[in-house]
């Protein structure tokens, strides 16, 4: 990698007496206002790493244009990075799968970190988790932090190094492979091309794209147990989507630096897609089996009080279910359903709140031997309204 003028004032240990600089302001200054402030509390973060990363230039009297280098960016370097931005954001997505099959209890932050980004204004949701990140985490970590590492004559070291420390800033369990990656990524296209606008641009992509899917969840009122990301069979359905993913990234790798490609990485990277295939095949097919329930309910809603379940059935192996509820009704009615035991016991009470004319549930639940009752409970301006639910169980 490329040192910059005044390298002999930067050394790798101050990178990591730096990230530790940044992890100790973000756990504490920077929780307490998004804790305070939420989404406000978020722009003054990233604005606060901004401040960091300059104030460190500053600081050390190195040159800013260096240590956040800006040069035009060529076709090629473009769609390496897209190719980069599209395998990364696939591969991320099942490594996040993985750790929430491994660790299910790390997966309830989905529904907390989907609430605290989306729930708000459509737009101003997008700039502040595209854009902010974009510059202010990129400053941070592929400018002031990265460039201590400069001196390291491995690029590989460089890579890895970088990758696992924004994993970590992120704090979280759940999502620490698939930032690490990204930060490994992001990383690799500075440390290749040293050009900090490719690195903003996929970190843009990337956040774009969980935007786009949070804000649609959010709008569709979708509603997903963390506990659904257990089943190997959404694993499996991702593997095979994303069989072309190491095909992609090693094209991209090749784009963004052609001086260091090697022909067989490409076999390489057909095996991988080869085997991932398979998996993807083996999981998905091995975890698909008939529906227990696959049941469409219509009807009007009266004044009249329901008291009886919409659905009975029973289960004759005690196992864990996957279940998927999608009702199509008025946007300003409001439901919910609950799933009961024979005894009455409730085994599911979602609410379907009103906002979108499509509602959707899905989740995995585990029934014992037993039968069980499905309810619908109308809620306010549900009245007079014909709704449509589909609910499978399987």
């Amino acid at each position: 990698m490329e040192r910059i003028t005044d390298q002999q004032r930067l050394k790798p240990w101050m990178g990591f007496a730096l990230f530790a600089v940044v992890m100790a302001v973000f756990l504490t200054v920077c929780a307490w206002m998004q804790t305070k402030w939420g989404m406000t509390g978020l722009v003054l973060t990233e604005l606060l790493f901004l401040a960091i990363a300059v104030g460190f230039c500053l600081i050390r009297k190195v040159k800013i244009k260096e240590v956040f280098p800006v040069k035009k960016i060529t076709a090629r370097d473009f769609f390496g990075c897209l190719f980069l931005l599209l395998a990364g954001n696939t591969i991320s997505i099942i490594v996040t799968l993985l750790t929430a099959y491994f660790l299910p209890s790390a997966a309830a932050e989905v529904t907390e970190l989907s609430d605290f980004l989306y729930s708000g204004n459509a737009i101003l949701s997008i700039f502040i988790v595209t854009v902010t990140p974009a510059i202010c985490e990129e400053a941070i970590h592929r400018g002031a932090i990265l460039s201590n590492f400069r001196s390291i004559k491995k690029d590989w070291i460089i890579i890895l190094i970088m990758g696992i420390l924004f994993g970590l800033n992120h704090v979280s369990i759940l999502r620490f492979g698939a930032t690490a990656i990204l930060g490994a990524v992001l990383s690799y296209v500075v440390v290749k091309r040293n050009n900090i606008l490719l690195s903003m641009l996929i970190h843009f992509g990337n956040n774009l794209i969980a935007a786009c899917a949070g804000i649609f969840s959010a709008k569709s009122q979708a509603t997903v147990d963390p506990s659904s990301m257990k089943n190997l069979s959404s694993l499996g359905i991702y593997l095979i989507l994303g069989m072309a993913s190491p095909i992609l990234l090693t094209l991209g790798m090749m784009l963004i630096n052609p001086k260091g490609h090697r022909k067989i990485r490409f076999l390489f990277a057909g095996i991988i897609s080869a085997v991932m295939l398979v998996t993807g095949i083996i999981l998905f097919t091995g975890n698909l089996s008939e529906p227990i329930v696959n049941s469409t309910i219509s009807y009007t809603v009266t004044d009249h009080e329901e008291t009886e379940p919409e659905m009975q059935f029973g289960v004759v192996e005690e196992k864990d279910y996957s279940m998927a509820v999608v009702v199509t009704c008025s946007k300003d009615a409001s439901y919910r359903f609950r799933l009961t035991s024979s005894d009455g016991t409730v085994i599911l009470d979602e609410d379907l709140k009103s906002g979108s004319p499509l509602r959707t549930y899905s989740g995995s639940v585990r029934l014992p031997v037993d039968e069980y009752s499905f309810w619908v409970d109308e809620g306010e301006g549900s009245v007079g309204d014909k709704p449509q639910i589909q609910v499978t169980i399987r």
